[in-house]
């Protein structure tokens, strides 16, 4: 209720959403029970609205960006849910009509660059994200505020080329990216550099004379509709995943864990059929049904192990950090 304790942390810690504060300092700036402020903090914590840490002798606590609007939300909840423009969540609609049965409403922002969009799900501008699992993991260390499931579909990409040799281009710390490491670490491709962009309409609207470009779906068949040739796809280079699902910390545990269900069920759910959300996806991203048929034959159904997670992780960052930083990476789905 208004001026409860509950209530002073709450207005308290809305001015630090994206902060860490002594833990120490709450208690003495509102004059209160050292051990309540900690119930009240411990509370917050499982759910998902602050994370605490021991540094040296004395507890930090970190406010979660968005932490005002989500501590006093009375009931039904807005999740925004962060994409790359691409061809690849065709299962998006079964997996935003599973959240609204669970009564979480969803609101999609459509980023043109994976980075980007994983970035925004760091900093709390987005509480899920569809992105490059690359970026996500290169992130992880860094901010530790969000989680990943380790599913989705692989596929729909290739490797273009001009017919004249030159630099690869690709979008930065992506699958794109991982692939381009790997064609030129085997040699497959005669590559003058690296030329990164964060756009793809910076290489579909006006392609280079010279060299490959590493694209994605419907991007690639944009690129081929220009004198571009597909030479390198998923199969020739060993690429098993692409984008996956990555969720806030500040949905909690539970949310969290329901989360990573609706969109495993939604998932499986495109694997049986494909076509069944096309238009929905069509309405959402402008990519036209017909391409979006095409793409459909293009992506399949991706479960990836612990095991797998760490080889993309020792790619992205081969030695700093070390592999112990992914620790905790994964959604724990058991509290479903």
């Amino acid at each position: 209720m208004p001026g409860s304790l509950r209530e002073r942390v709450w207005e308290l810690l809305s001015g630090y959403q994206g902060s860490r504060v002594p833990q120490s300092f709450i208690h003495r700036a509102l004059g209160a029970s050292k051990s309540r402020v900690s119930e009240i903090l411990a509370e917050l914590e499982r759910q998902g609205l602050i994370a605490r840490e021991v540094v040296g002798r004395s507890k930090v606590v970190y406010v979660y960006p968005g932490f005002s609007e989500r501590a006093r939300e009375p009931g039904g909840r807005v999740l925004r849910l962060g994409i790359v423009y691409s061809s690849e969540y065709l299962f998006l609609g079964g997996f935003v009509k599973r959240l609204e049965s669970r009564g979480v409403r969803v609101e999609v922002v459509v980023f043109r660059d994976g980075l980007r969009a994983t970035r925004a799900l760091a900093e709390g501008a987005v509480d899920m994200a569809l992105s490059p699992l690359p970026g996500q993991l290169y992130l992880y260390p860094a901010y530790r505020t969000f989680r990943v499931v380790p599913a989705g579909v692989r596929g729909g990409f290739r490797v273009m080329a001009s017919g004249r040799p030159g630099p690869v281009y690709s979008s930065m710390i992506s699958t794109m990216d991982y692939a381009r490491g790997v064609a030129v670490s085997r040699g497959l491709l005669e590559a003058e550099g690296t030329a990164y962009f964060d756009d793809p309409s910076q290489v579909s609207s006006s392609p280079p004379r010279r060299g490959f470009v590493v694209a994605w779906h419907p991007v690639y068949l944009e690129l081929a509709g220009r004198g571009f040739k597909p030479v390198l796809g998923p199969d020739d280079l060993g690429v098993e995943f692409c984008c996956t699902l990555g969720v806030s910390n500040s949905l909690g545990e539970r949310l969290a864990a329901a989360a990573a269900r609706a969109y495993r069920e939604a998932v499986e759910e495109y694997g049986r059929q494909p076509d069944k959300w096309l238009e929905y996806y069509s309405a959402l991203t402008g990519i036209e049904l017909g391409v979006l048929k095409n793409a459909a034959g293009e992506y399949r159904p991706v479960e990836l192990d612990e095991k797998a997670v760490a080889g993309v992780a020792r790619a992205v960052t081969p030695s700093i950090p070390a592999p112990a930083a992914h620790e905790g990476a994964l959604v724990d789905e058991r509290q479903a």
